[in-house]
Order: structure tokens, then C-alpha cells, then sequence
């Protein structure tokens, strides 16, 4: 399945700028549980790509679904808090970033759908977050991140191997 490729700005993207918009919105908005905040900070195209949904096969793509997809995640991971781990990584060539992070948490909320109660297990995951500008708003994410590990660490996967 592919998703248009929203086009990014040509010009490098202003570092303070980027390492501002990243800690205290794109962070924020999941720390403080606000996803409504993506109408500041993305572009009404804005298009998420990741491990979930990949492998779901969701398409999230604008504000609506962007805000329903952090409201899924919350639902599972209520606690859930990130961090940024390393200095971000610019392009010289356009307005594209790329930041470092870790998650935390517990899975002790519901992954619905498809009907997940909580196993109440706590979680650490590390990932990348490669995020392209037009303007001062993101309009697209490609994020990487162990999707498999973070299923073994919650208690909804157990390798062929496992006893």
C-alpha cells in the first residue's frame, strides 16, 4: 500500500525551531495527553507512517485521523511518556528532521480493536522519527521502532522458542 507523499519545504529547516517544535509539541501533545494540539503543529495533509501502521495496514493521514490514531495508543499505553535520547539529525537539503526517543509505560489499557484487555506489564522502546516540514507545521512522519520487542514486553507475543 503506498500513501502521496506530501512534498517538504527545499530550504534546511531552522535548527531552534525544530528542536522547540518537536519537545514542546509533538512530545507534548502525547505527554500531556492533548492530541487536539496537532492542528498547531501539522499540516492538514500531514501523513503518519510507522511499525503500527504498517502492519495494520491504517492509513493515517490529516488531523482527524492523526488525533485518533494518538488516542489509540493512549487507550493501550495510558502512562505512556517519551523522551528525546539523542540530538536530532537535520538534512542540509530540505526541511527534514530526524529525532531520537524512548518510550515508557504500561500496557494497562485496552487495545481496541481489536478487543486487547490490559496485561498491566511495563515497557521501555527506543525508535526514530523522521519528520518533513512545510513552513512551521510537519507534513509528514516516517517513524521506525521494534514493534515486534514492544509486543514481547507487554505479553501478547511469545516467540516459537518460548516455553
Amino acid at each position: 500500500m503506498s500513501m502521496h507523499v506530501t512534498e517538504a519545504d527545499q530550504a534546511p529547516l531552522d535548527r531552534a525551531f525544530a528542536v522547540k517544535w518537536y519537545a514542546e509539541g509533538w512530545i507534548d501533545c502525547w505527554n500531556s495527553n492533548r492530541p487536539e494540539r496537532v492542528r498547531d503543529i501539522l499540516t492538514e495533509d500531514f501523513v503518519l507512517d510507522s511499525p503500527t501502521t504498517r502492519h495494520t495496514g491504517w492509513q493515517v493521514r490529516g488531523h482527524q485521523a492523526t488525533m485518533e490514531y494518538i488516542r489509540y495508543v493512549l487507550s493501550a499505553y495510558p502512562d505512556l511518556q517519551w523522551e528525546v535520547t539523542e540530538p536530532p539529525m537535520f538534512s542540509d537539503h530540505m526541511a527534514r528532521v530526524a529525532y531520537t526517543w524512548r518510550g515508557t509505560g504500561h500496557f494497562s489499557g485496552r487495545i481496541d480493536p481489536p478487543g486487547i484487555a490490559g496485561t498491566g506489564r511495563a515497557f521501555e522502546f527506543a525508535g526514530h522519527e523522521v519528520f518533513d516540514f512545510r513552513g512551521d507545521r510537519a507534513c509528514r512522519l516516517y517513524a521506525t521502532y521494534d514493534l515486534l520487542g514492544l509486543m514481547k514486553q507487554i505479553g501478547l507475543y511469545r516467540s516459537a522458542s518460548a516455553p
